[in-house]
């Protein structure tokens, strides 16, 4: 049986000796007990690691060689495109966010989620590389409409923006510079709204041995690892949840595989393609995201727009121009945690409704809210009463009743169902001036 699984998988103990080549020499199972918070380096050694990161892009480098990143690094490219676009897949960031680029550098990462549209600020320590941000993003012409961008310089200790500036902070391949990361932990935490999301990419374990690491400390420049256990813990005592990592795929010089066992894989045989690789991917590569808040998912950044509603009542009837309820029950089938209040106008979920003739003809768009009694999140449901006034003709009406995510949509609009309430307005008799009722 041996014989005939190396016949059929002749590269599977190849892989296996790659992997113990390609491995760092620290590697190791994640232990028991997770490590202690980061410890900022003292101020003295913290502003002599500042003065030499500010000077980083003044080196011998030409010029287009910066304002060219990441494409001018042939063998880099691909990779942190690659990186760099699983991040923002895990993020998403769109119109209306404001982002901070954390560390941006030459400003490419800030371009790009400028393009998606968002409120973009570009922040960094070298005054150098702001300028080669500023001309590049000059030569890249003009943004989608809404979207801005501009670069800011960070003094090395604390983030020029006021609490709760940013929907998002982005820190991408930068952390591992830091000399005070808990520091600046803290400082994301204080700039990131309520329910703000920090979004990271970083070398992992072993990035501190490697020779381009060694090549960068000789300018001044610190290189250290970034422990995604100790990145975890650091980051609850600076204020944020738990942290996420993302799975990323395997270094393609790592390892791949030749459509003849690559269909063995697909068909199930899970051990052709060994799971040490994808701990690899990781440990020295960790990509991920850690939330201010306490929901994965809300609808300020909602995965979906689903509900599922039921009116307490069959049908109303009303006299002209009176107030009348129409009782609610609505159930969150989603993972999308429905809020109470959203953040600058926007992901505040309420019950809404619209006026229609019984043809379903739209007559009036809007026709009244109800807001949640509070927080609604996944398989949870919540009552609620829409106070609504009837048409001033007496007539025949439906009332059609959806949710609403303040600032970003209908929920109709994605398929949710939609619940119709006939409603029948009869002509209001005034008692004090009718003869035959007095």
């Amino acid at each position: 049986m041996r014989k005939l699984l190396q016949q059929l998988f002749p590269h599977f103990r190849t892989a296996r000796r790659q992997w113990k080549r390609r491995r760092p020499p620290h590697f190791r199972l994640f232990s028991a007990s997770p490590p202690s918070p980061s410890h900022d380096l003292p101020p003295a050694e913290t502003e002599r690691i500042n003065r030499a990161s500010e000077k980083y892009f003044q080196r011998r480098e030409p010029r287009e060689y910066w304002l060219n990143k990441p494409f001018s690094d042939r063998e880099q490219a691909g990779w942190y495109l690659w990186r760099f676009g699983l991040l923002l897949t895990g993020i998403n960031p769109g119109p209306a966010d404001r982002v901070l680029d954390f560390g941006c550098g030459t400003g490419w990462t800030s371009h790009m989620l400028a393009r998606m549209g968002a409120e973009v600020v570009g922040m960094d320590i070298s005054g150098e590389a702001l300028e080669l941000a500023r001309e590049s993003a000059e030569r890249s012409g003009p943004l989608p409409g809404g979207a801005s961008l501009r670069f800011e310089h960070f003094d090395g200790q604390r983030i020029p923006a006021p609490d709760q500036s940013f929907d998002f902070v982005i820190v991408f391949e930068a952390l591992h510079h830091l000399p005070n990361p808990q520091a600046l932990l803290c400082e994301f935490a204080r700039v990131l709204s309520p329910h703000g999301v920090l979004g990271f990419a970083e070398p992992g374990v072993g990035h501190s041995e490697e020779e381009i690491s060694g090549d960068e400390a000789g300018q001044g420049v610190l290189e250290q690892d970034v422990d995604a256990e100790r990145l975890s813990q650091s980051a609850r005592a600076a204020g944020f949840g738990e942290m996420e990592l993302f799975i990323p795929g395997i270094h393609p010089h790592n390892y791949s595989l030749p459509m003849s066992r690559a269909r063995w894989f697909l068909r199930g045989i899970s051990w052709l393609v060994p799971s040490d690789y994808t701990r690899l991917s990781i440990l020295t590569g960790p990509i991920g995201i850690l939330r201010k808040g306490p929901y994965s998912v809300t609808s300020i950044h909602p995965q979906s727009h689903r509900a599922l509603i039921r009116s307490l009542v069959s049908s109303v009837a009303s006299p002209t121009s009176a107030r009348f309820d129409v009782a609610l029950t609505v159930t969150n089938p989603t993972e999308t945690v429905w809020l109470r209040e959203g953040w600058r106008g926007r992901g505040c979920v309420r019950a809404g409704a619209h006026l229609m003739n019984p043809e379903r003809e739209m007559l009036e768009l809007d026709y009244g809210r109800a807001e949640l009694p509070y927080d609604v999140p996944a398989n949870a449901s919540a009552s609620l009463t829409l106070r609504l006034r009837a048409p001033a003709q007496p007539g025949r009406y439906v009332v059609r009743i959806d949710l609403v995510n303040e600032g970003i949509c209908w929920f109709e609009r994605y398929g949710s169902a939609v619940v119709d309430v006939p409603l029948e307005v009869v002509q209001k008799i005034d008692t004090a001036t009718d003869p035959i009722r007095t």
